[in-house]
């Protein structure tokens, strides 16, 4: 029993590795197969690609051949050639699906390659067990021969081959499992190839539909080859009966002349002429063809004339845009010059404006000095020399005095980094505020020589300096308020300037 179960594995083991066999045959051929057909695919279209570029080369020289020869027939040509191109267009776009078939086949390929690969390293797996399982049976085979004197003592005993031989009945399910599997991968392949070889054959039908599409196109363009062909023997034909007709015309002037000069009287004259209408009957029926063929040819000039005045005056129109779309573009082009010179121009007087301000922020100072100056002296008259004045009213005055200039002080300061904070002043401006500083500078000196007179009282020298103080005082307010006004107008200017700049420039 134990040789039988031995034995099992090894032919569920040998079945195995003949249907790993049998597939990786089956998948070389499924491959082959598939190579072979698309190289016959490959085949096919490049010979269908070249039939094509022989037709239309074939298609180029026909069509210069018309130009040259068969101008009458311009009308009808652009509608064949704009058949022929959709016919070509769908031949492109079918070649391009057969391109994108090619690729999905060689995916396809490269697929099946891989599940080759899959199921040969299962195969591999396969024979190592075989191998570890055809080990340990021949080990056990040699621990039962070994045992073989001791069964009946161990008849009573469990055997552990039971174990075993479970364990080789759950390796073989696996096995046929595992051979299941394979077999069902195998069906869907089969079923796999059958699709695809449906696929091809529908290609192979659809090859031989555009085949047999470009025969018929082939038809057509030799029957349009020969009609062609007819008309311009026709041609030729009507040009030869021109010739013959002008040439008759021609004898039948000559002979009139002849007639006119060598005939004897009118009567033979008319004999004749009857005889020359007698002869010629068919003429106007030529005339009337040569008619409509100029008629014809007529017309066509002057379409030709008309298409090209109407192309001459449309690029006389577009030529005429552009120029003016030149001009307009340099004169923004200078405009932005213009523009950039005055903002050159303006900042260069800021700076000017700036350096000046800083002149009077010097000038402030002085003033400030001398104001402290003037503090110092107030603060340094002597009480004792003017007791007959109250002390009282004195210390009053001198404290008004001192607080109004104060006041006076911080107004100036205010105005002046209000100025400074601005920054935009004009040339008048500038020489108000010189004006204004020398005033101040030439008091605070007037004052700083002109020592106070001992004889008058300190309270009259007071009020005095009070009144000039705040005479001095209101003509700054006024000039420091006409400077804000004038200020403020010039930044509404430059603003307005700068807005307007911008919105011509984003136009």
């Amino acid at each position: 029993c134990s040789s039988e179960k031995a034995q099992h594995p090894y032919h569920t083991v040998g079945l195995l590795r003949q249907k790993l066999d049998s597939l990786e045959k089956c998948n070389l051929a499924m491959t082959q197969n598939y190579e072979g057909q698309l190289q016959t695919l490959k085949a096919q279209f490049s010979k269908l690609t070249n039939s094509f570029e022989k037709l239309r080369l074939h298609q180029m020289k026909q069509n210069k051949f018309r130009r040259k020869e068969v101008p009458h027939l311009k009308e009808e040509m652009p509608f064949e050639l704009n058949n022929l191109n959709q016919k070509v267009e769908e031949f492109r776009a079918k070649s391009r699906e057969w391109d994108k078939q090619e690729i999905l086949y060689q995916t396809h390929l490269v697929s099946l390659d891989a599940q080759q690969k899959i199921l040969s390293e299962k195969c591999n797996q396969f024979q190592k067990q075989a191998q570890s399982y055809q080990t340990q049976l021949n080990g056990k085979k040699q621990d039962i021969e070994d045992s073989s004197p001791e069964i009946p003592r161990l008849i009573c005993e469990p055997d552990s081959t039971c174990e075993t031989s479970e364990r080789d009945e759950f390796i073989i399910e696996k096995l046929k499992s595992a051979v299941s599997e394979i077999a069902l991968s195998r069906n869907k392949l089969q079923d796999e190839n059958q699709k695809l070889l449906q696929e091809l054959k529908m290609y192979q039908r659809q090859c031989q539909a555009m085949e047999a599409g470009l025969s018929e196109v082939k038809s057509e363009l030799q029957s349009r080859d020969d009609l062609l062909r007819i008309i311009e023997m026709e041609r030729l034909q009507l040009h030869r009966e021109l010739l013959k007709l002008g040439e008759s015309q021609s004898t039948q002037e000559n002979k009139k002349r002849l007639e006119s000069s060598y005939s004897p009287s009118t009567k033979e004259s008319e004999k004749k002429r009857k005889e020359l209408f007698s002869v010629t009957p068919d003429p106007p029926d030529h005339e009337k063809e040569l008619n409509k063929i100029r008629s014809h040819l007529y017309q066509e000039e002057e379409y030709h004339s008309s298409e090209q005045e109407r192309m001459r005056n449309e690029i006389s129109d577009l030529t005429q845009e552009l120029h003016q779309k030149e001009i307009t573009i340099a004169t923004v082009m200078k405009k932005a010059a213009l523009l950039e010179r005055q903002l050159k121009m303006e900042l260069e007087i800021k700076e000017k404006m700036l350096s000046k301000q800083q002149m009077s922020d010097t000038r402030y100072r002085a003033v400030r000095t001398g104001n402290a100056h003037l503090k110092g002296m107030m603060g340094d008259l002597d009480p004792g020399r003017y007791m007959s004045v109250d002390f009282t009213n004195r210390e009053h005055s001198r404290h008004t005095s001192i607080n109004k200039l104060e006041c006076e002080n911080e107004r100036l300061r205010n105005d002046l980094a209000k100025l400074h904070a601005s920054g935009k002043s004009t040339w008048a401006n500038q020489n108000t505020y010189e004006e204004a500083g020398r005033y101040a500078y030439q008091s605070q000196i007037k004052m700083g020589k002109s020592p106070p007179d001992i004889s008058f009282p300190a309270s009259l020298a007071a009020q005095h300096f009070l009144l000039e103080e705040e005479k001095r005082a209101k003509e700054l307010e006024k000039l420091l308020n006409t400077h804000i006004d004038e200020l403020q107008r010039h930044t509404e200017f430059t603003l307005n300037k700068y807005t307007k700049l911008k919105q011509n420039r984003h136009i």
